[in-house]
C-alpha cells in the first residue's frame, strides 16, 4: 500500500494492460488472505523470504537456485512458453514485498519500458528493477543472456524514474529463463 492505503500491480494478458488498485486496507486484506494465502503452497513464505534477502545482499547464486527451486517445485514442463509466463510467476512472488514496495511493471522510464520495478515507499530501502530475458533454445548461455538483460537496464536508463524519486540505491537485476533454468546477473 502507498500513502493512500491502495496496492497497484499491472496485469498484462494477450491484448491488454490494466491498473489494479485495491482501493483500502480492508480490500488488501481480503486479497491477501484469499488469494494469497491460498498461493501459499506454490509460493511459501519460507520461500519468498529467503529471496527477498538474496535480493537485498545481492546474492545473484542464491537468487538464481530459488527461482530454480520455484520452478522444479511449482511448473509444468508444458507450462513455460516465453518471457510472459516467467514475468507472470516473479510478479507473484515479488507481490509479497507489498509493505515496503510499490510494485510495478512494463513501465515507461529513462529510454524504454523496464520489465519489473520495486520502489521503495520508505526511505532506507533499496530500489529494485528487473529485466527478464527468455529462450526455448536449451543450448542458448543463460549467463550471456542474463548480462545482456542487465545491460539493457544500465543502456537504457531504466533508474531514470527511480532516480528522479530520489531513490539513490537501486539494485539492477538481469536474468534469463529456459524452462526450469534461471541465471541471475546483478549490481
Amino acid at each position: 500500500m502507498h500513502a493512500g492505503g491502495v496496492f497497484v500491480f499491472i496485469i498484462q494478458g494477450n491484448d491488454y494492460m490494466c491498473e489494479l488498485e485495491l482501493p483500502n486496507k480492508e480490500i488488501l486484506y481480503a486479497y491477501k488472505k484469499e488469494i494469497l494465502d491460498k498461493l501459499s503452497n506454490v509460493f511459501p513464505q519460507n520461500l519468498t523470504i529467503p529471496i527477498q534477502e538474496a535480493i537485498y545482499k545481492k546474492d545473484a547464486d542464491k537468487l538464481k537456485d530459488l527461482l530454480c527451486k520455484v520452478m522444479i517445485n511449482s511448473i509444468s514442463c508444458f507450462d513455460y512458453a516465453d518471457e510472459a509466463f516467467y514475468h507472470g510467476m516473479l510478479l507473484g512472488l515479488l507481490v509479497t514485498f507489498d509493505s515496503g514496495y510499490i510494485l510495478t511493471s512494463n513501465r515507461e522510464s529513462g529510454l524504454g519500458r523496464f520489465d519489473i520495478q520495486l520502489k521503495p515507499r520508505t526511505s532506507g530501502l533499496p530500489g529494485v528493477l528487473m529485466e527478464l530475458k527468455a529462450t526455448k533454445d536449451q543450448t542458448e548461455d543463460l549467463t550471456s543472456l542474463a548480462k545482456i538483460a542487465l545491460t539493457q537496464i544500465n543502456e537504457k536508463r531504466y533508474d531514470s524514474s527511480l532516480k528522479a524519486d530520489g531513490v539513490a540505491d537501486i539494485i539492477k537485476i538481469g536474468i534469463a529463463f529456459c524452462g526450469k533454468k534461471a541465471e541471475v546477473s546483478l549490481e
